[in-house]
């Protein structure tokens, strides 16, 4: 066995309850969008609006799915299925709440134009995986972008 295979599972993402009230304030934002995408005359606009809440409605209660991430001295796989080398990895950055079940890592890669990967660890190998990460990636400090802060305000 790889001295530096390490193994865990985690959801895929955070899911968070979503009460009826939820799902009312979302279908009055877009009921209010659509209103002024017929008042501009853009509807082009009110289709991506109707469309949007349909996938919104539909995603809003999917429950995450456990996937298995592998990290070894090469990089890390994630299901199985995608494998991000260190070589194209820029650096890592973890963010640690004491009331969080699974702590966060992201990983932002070389090329710019590659979305940052925020994957879940256990909080209890959260340590073990961060000291074997920094023996190949530098650690940076996380700073939540606009999207992480929106998604968080509306619990999605």
């Amino acid at each position: 066995m790889n001295p530096f295979e390490i193994k865990w599972q985690a959801p895929e993402f955070e899911y968070r309850e979503k009460g009826v009230s939820w799902y009312w304030v979302s279908i009055i934002i877009a009921a209010l969008l659509i209103g002024v995408s017929v008042w501009q005359k853009n509807f082009l606009f009110g289709f991506f609006v109707v469309l949007a809440e349909i996938l919104m409605l539909s995603w809003a209660n999917r429950k995450p799915s456990l996937v298995e991430f592998t990290l070894t001295e090469k990089g890390l796989s994630v299901g199985g299925q995608k494998f991000h080398a260190y070589a194209d990895i820029e650096s890592f950055s973890a963010e640690e709440y004491a009331e969080q079940e699974w702590p966060d890592l992201y990983f932002q890669f070389k090329k710019r134009l590659r979305t940052m990967v925020k994957i879940k660890t256990p909080k209890a190998r959260f340590h073990e995986i961060l000291k074997a990460l920094n023996t190949f990636l530098p650690q940076v400090k996380h700073e939540p972008s606009l999207l992480d802060a929106f998604e968080e305000f509306v619990g999605f």
